[in-house]
């Protein structure tokens, strides 16, 4: 046994179609689509030494140790220890950061999850002394992935990617994402996502609190029923670059997300009153300047407002005007949709 190290880059992600409510052992109660995101990135470095009696696992942040950071990546290394459990015999190092503020209220936990599955996926197959294929690589870490966070799952490809099983998509699975970049209309590979941050403070109720809320939620049925409907009509409009139609479920999506959580009980409002000002200034954008705009939103008070490259100096000029304090503040995260994951060791 030698010491192996290994650092991987890996991105969060966009849901457009929403993961919302699983099944035991991360399984998702409906299939879900997102955009790989270009600068929102965690870069990690994982350390496995021989064990001794002398070893510990450590997690540093920034830097800095900080292992009660790292509990959900202690958590995915005594998983995949029960899967793989030569592991047992190694102590880890893990050294994590981000691209991104860790409160700016982007999914951290899909791009360190996914750069931790990958440094294991890469210590797996240094084990087992046989190369793997791309294929085989991506959707083993893909699972890895998926055990730690289930958004990560989708973290591993480029530009997006589907996760959850639907009959009528080959390949498409509860356990791992699939890649599903090659079908992209070259029109949506140039979206750009501003990140606004109504509020970069952590949220009231976690996302688990909310998927757990799901298992008994009245509308339970109609959402995987919906969900299912919206990825299929999404993905053909992805194929064919039929913005109106992306438009109509991107913000279905983000309002049913929200109404879920309203709906539940006990039932939480985590929008703010900045949500709400943004929503009706894109869909002003839209409606009055004729503008290519749209929204979509995660698990918490920020908005994404998604656009086409070519229209970003008109769109960016509306926004300077409506809302110069983000600006000021610094309060805007501009990203884009990204090629994946990369390995960054030396």
């Amino acid at each position: 046994m030698e010491e192996f190290k290994i650092s991987w880059q890996s991105p969060s992600n966009i849901a457009i179609v929403k993961y919302w409510g699983k099944e035991e052992n991360q399984i998702p109660m409906n299939p879900s689509f997102s955009f790989t995101l270009d600068k929102s990135k965690s870069i990690t470095t994982l350390i496995a030494k021989p064990k001794n009696q002398d070893s510990e696992n450590k997690f540093f942040f920034d830097g800095i140790r900080n292992d009660s950071f790292g509990k959900k990546s202690f958590l995915l290394l005594e998983k995949i220890s029960k899967i793989e459990p030569w592991l047992h015999d190694y102590s880890f190092e893990i050294y994590s950061k981000n691209t991104f503020p860790h409160s700016a209220g982007i999914a951290s936990s899909a791009s360190s999850m996914s750069a931790l599955a990958l440094c294991l996926t890469s210590l797996v197959e240094q084990n087992s002394k046989k190369k793997f294929s791309l294929c085989e690589f991506n959707t083993l870490a893909s699972e890895y992935a998926r055990i730690g966070s289930g958004s990560a799952s989708r973290s591993i490809y480029p530009k997006g990617s589907i996760w959850g099983q639907n009959t009528s998509i080959a390949n498409s699975s509860n356990a791992f994402a699939i890649d599903w970049s090659k079908e992209i209309h070259p029109y949506f590979l140039q979206i750009q996502d501003a990140i606004f941050l109504v509020n970069r403070n952590e949220k009231s109720v976690s996302s688990s609190a909310g998927h757990e809320l799901m298992n008994q939620h009245h509308y339970r049925a109609s959402r995987i029923v919906q969900a299912n409907q919206n990825l299929i009509k999404l993905l053909q409009a992805l194929k064919t670059g039929d913005w109106n139609t992306f438009v109509e479920i991107s913000e279905e999506e983000a309002l049913t997300l929200h109404g879920l959580m309203m709906s539940s009980n006990p039932g939480y409002v985590l929008l703010e009153g900045d949500s709400i000002r943004l929503v009706h200034f894109i869909r002003k954008l839209r409606s009055e300047h004729g503008l290519p705009v749209c929204f979509t939103i995660d698990a918490g008070p920020n908005i994404h407002m998604l656009y086409p490259l070519s229209r970003a100096n008109e769109i960016l000029d509306h926004m300077k005007l409506e809302f110069p304090e983000y600006f000021s503040e610094d309060r805007i995260i501009f990203d884009c949709v990204g090629e994946g994951p990369v390995c960054v060791s030396e």
